[in-house]
């Protein structure tokens, strides 16, 4: 349905970091399957299968609404991931499938849950991710500030 340049469209990242190559079923705010064939020459990083689901996320919250460039578009911010559970390794060659689900969306902060899986083995659960979109205006003033983003 979605492969990487219309993802590229949609989403700031970009290769290495862009860890979304493609989106098989996308239902309007409300779900979204995609996922990555894993390069490289070891297991993927957990952090970096986080990051690709994450990235998943991302795709379903702003389809509508893209934002490619963060200085003009506003930046996303992951503010929470609760009950994260790690399954098994995923290997180079295999293909990793993102499953996404928003909850609820409330201005530009979105509620999501999900999993990813390799074939029907669960490797990823996400209970809970708090995104949110901030302007780079605002995060330039918190770093300044040293203080936290609120706004």
């Amino acid at each position: 349905m979605m492969g990487i340049e219309e993802i590229k469209r949609i989403i700031p990242h970009r290769p290495p970091m862009l860890l979304v190559d493609e989106v098989s079923e996308l239902a309007h705010r409300r779900r979204l399957t995609g996922g990555l064939t894993v390069a490289g020459t070891g297991p993927m990083p957990i952090s970096l299968l986080l990051e690709s689901w994450g990235q998943a996320a991302l795709v379903l919250i702003r389809h509508d609404r893209p934002m490619p460039d963060v200085l003009t578009d506003g930046v996303p911010v992951a503010g929470v991931f609760e009950r994260i559970r790690y399954g098994r390794p995923v290997l180079p060659g295999e293909k990793v499938t993102h499953r996404v689900t928003m909850d609820r969306l409330i201005a530009d902060t979105a509620f999501l849950r999900g999993d990813s899986v390799v074939g029907d083995e669960v490797v990823l659960t996400v209970g809970r991710l708090v995104g949110a979109m901030r302007s780079a205006e605002s995060l330039r003033a918190a770093i300044a500030a040293g203080s936290a983003v609120t706004a």
